[in-house]
């Protein structure tokens, strides 16, 4: 894994700023125009659930009810998945878990869009830019509740109703799991840029498999990540559908000679 991670790191301050045209890793515009989307869909993420219009408050609602009801059962889904721990799932949970780091996801996102830098592709180059937003967005989210909210994990507090709001301690920061969130922020990105059923089903299949792998390995409630699992798909989902609304098309100011007028650009 810190191999891995030391790759990434060279491949982005390395390899990719060396590349010709403007992009994130050696353009100041570049940049800019990047944070000012961010801020656009941070402010996305925040309203959206309250939004009456866009059925935002319906999804609030289920989200609301599923976290509530899993709330209640925490203990006993708790109880029943350890008392049903062997060797093959240790194993491959060790492995959801590699999967969920969200570390990894940003790494992930880099080499992306540095591949697109490097090939001059728009749509890897766009893609590594959806998926780092929406693991931003969902990493951020997630870390301001957990330590709001200060609920202990399951192998520190062992009660699903042990919470130390805003104490910043450690091992009182279960409540949502970042891992997941992060996990279906990709893969609402990954589905939503694909029109393989296959790549949908299988993006989503990781994500929810690194939830049970938090589960499984005691390191949230069921509710923990019930909630990281929808904040991950809403973060995903306001990425893409800000993407998706970028205008293909500009008006730009031309002169020729004597004469001026207006060129219509396309952006692809």
């Amino acid at each position: 894994m810190s191999n891995f991670l030391l790759i990434i790191i060279y491949l982005v301050l390395f390899a990719t700023p060396a590349m010709a045209g403007d992009n994130l890793f050696n353009s100041t515009a570049a940049i800019r125009e990047e944070t000012l989307r961010l801020g656009d869909e941070a402010l996305a993420v925040v309203k959206t659930p309250f939004d009456t219009e866009q059925y935002g408050m319906i999804g609030t609602l289920a989200v609301a009810g599923a976290v509530g009801v899993t709330y209640i059962f925490d203990n006993d889904i708790r109880d029943k998945v350890q008392g049903n721990r062997n060797g093959t799932l240790n194993r491959a949970t060790d492995a959801g878990n590699l999967l969920g780091n969200p570390l990894l996801h940003l790494g992930v996102a880099a080499v992306v869009y540095g591949g697109g830098v490097l090939t001059e592709s728009p749509l890897l180059r766009e893609t590594g830019e959806m998926l780092g937003e929406a693991a931003l967005l969902a990493d951020a989210t997630t870390f301001v509740l957990k330590e709001a909210v200060g609920r202990a994990r399951p192998f520190a507090g062992g009660e699903k109703g042990n919470f130390r709001p805003f104490q910043f301690k450690t091992d009182y920061d279960s409540f949502p799991s970042m891992h997941t969130a992060s996990s279906f922020a990709m893969a609402s990105v990954l589905a939503g840029t694909s029109e393989n059923i296959s790549v949908k089903a299988l993006s989503y299949a990781a994500a929810a498999f690194v939830g049970f792998s938090r589960i499984y390995q005691d390191k949230h409630w069921t509710s923990d990540v019930v909630l990281g699992a929808a904040i991950g798909e809403l973060c995903g989902r306001v990425v893409t559908s800000l993407h998706a609304g970028k205008s293909k098309f500009m008006l730009a100011p031309q002169v020729s000679g004597n004469s001026a007028g207006l060129s219509l650009l396309a952006r692809w």
